[in-house]
């Protein structure tokens, strides 16, 4: 099967989105498919070796942390690139210009398309108090939904990670279509800590002085819809009592300096690592240098990042959210937390009781095995077929009727 995907960021900009079109591609070729990716122009300077991964241009797009991210216009020049791939299924992961592209295309070309949601937009703006960007939010809340619709209704199938987003969509946002749930799959081999070698994860280690440390770890975008900020005011509180642990954040974006500020301003910056932007090839073998992983997002459409931390037997903390319901057993492999306090005591659990801990790290790798890529990609290889079937029958039907 020809499959084309089109997303608005790829590799190599990091975030959910990119690793999740890229699992998703890694999956469906170990199967025998061929997967092209239809994107945006990488950074200034990256040049593109894969020859499946077909690069359009576009205009760079210069706010503040979206720097590298580029805006494809006039989809009717790009018509004869995508008809010359002769794609069975168009697959959209994207609102935004490339997922129009997408529409364009199916529509045009005839070529069935499915559809799928990976991200609560409106969100992001949750945590600013600026009054031009809450006016901006609400333009901004009524023009997504409007595309949702259009994507749903016009695609043969969404795709949405968890119940959580089928939450959103059919009640909140009252958009009727047909879903189908299908959480993500992952390459989980990569991260068992069997696959890395104990001299490369010391090594590690002693680069970074987090030997014999108690390390909490936070891998991920650093922007203000992920709450860093109540992580580091809770690890304050927990370091004051426990002085040989080690909070390590890992990750770039718009609220690094805060974060560095207010680190600075609780004088933790010894206990307090900035590793900044790791390349996701690389970054599997950072996730061994935690004892558990922190999270206080409350937006999350998946978090696949915490399904990587369990795979690498890290104990997963994280503030109740509906998109985490059967990935966390409360107390088995993880904890959910409401208040600080609770973070704070959980923190202190696992730092006295080092047999619970490696209890709940044995329980946290052993629970995430159906987030397997190979149960994925049959779970969407399926969904495609059904998709490719409806819209024969459609042809047949208006064929019919001329």
């Amino acid at each position: 099967m020809k499959i084309g995907f089109f997303t608005d960021t790829y590799l190599p900009i990091i975030g959910g989105i990119p690793i999740s079109v890229k699992s998703h591609k890694d999956s469906l070729e170990k199967l025998g498919h061929k997967v092209y990716i239809i994107t945006p122009q990488g950074p200034k300077n990256y040049e593109e070796k894969d020859a499946s991964i077909i690069r359009i241009k576009g205009i760079p797009i210069p706010f503040k942390g979206i720097e590298g991210h580029r805006v494809v216009l006039r989809f009717k020049k790009y018509l004869s690139l995508v008809k010359d791939l002769n794609l069975d299924i168009i697959h959209i992961h994207t609102e935004f210009p490339m997922g129009k592209l997408g529409i364009y295309a199916s529509q045009k070309l005839n070529i069935p398309s499915v559809y799928t949601m990976n991200t609560m937009h409106e969100y992001f703006f949750n945590k600013s108090k600026n009054i031009g960007i809450k006016i901006f939010k609400l333009f901004f809340i009524l023009a997504n939904r409007k595309a949702l619709k259009k994507f749903i209704s016009k695609t043969h199938s969404t795709i949405v990670p968890t119940h959580k987003i089928l939450t959103l969509l059919e009640k909140d946002y009252n958009i009727k279509g047909k879903y189908n749930v299908v959480p993500t799959g992952i390459n989980l081999e990569q991260f068992y800590s069997q696959n890395h070698s104990l001299e490369e994860i010391q090594a590690l280690k002693v680069k970074f002085n987090l030997v014999n440390d108690f390390v909490c770890l936070y891998v991920g975008r650093l922007s203000p819809e992920k709450d860093i900020s109540y992580l580091i005011s809770a690890f304050a509180s927990f370091c004051q009592n426990h002085p040989q642990s080690k909070f390590v954040i890992v990750g770039d974006g718009p609220e690094k300096k805060a974060l560095q500020k207010q680190v600075k301003q609780l004088q933790i910056e010894n206990n307090v690592l900035f590793l900044g932007f790791v390349p996701y090839d690389n970054l599997v073998i950072y996730y061994q240098l935690g004892n558990c992983f922190l999270s206080a997002s409350l937006f999350e459409t998946q978090g696949l990042t915490f399904v990587e931390a369990m795979a690498s037997s890290l104990v997963l903390l994280a503030r109740h959210d509906q998109a985490l319901d059967g990935l966390i057993d409360n107390g088995n492999n993880g904890f959910f937390y409401h208040q600080k306090e609770e973070l704070i005591n959980y923190l202190s659990l696992l730092y006295n009781d080092n047999k619970k801990t490696k209890t709940m790290s044995m329980n946290a790798k052993n629970s995430i095995l159906n987030y397997d890529q190979t149960s994925f990609a049959s779970k969407m290889i399926q969904i495609y077929k059904e998709a490719i079937k409806t819209n024969k029958e459609n042809n047949n039907q208006n064929n019919n009727h001329n």
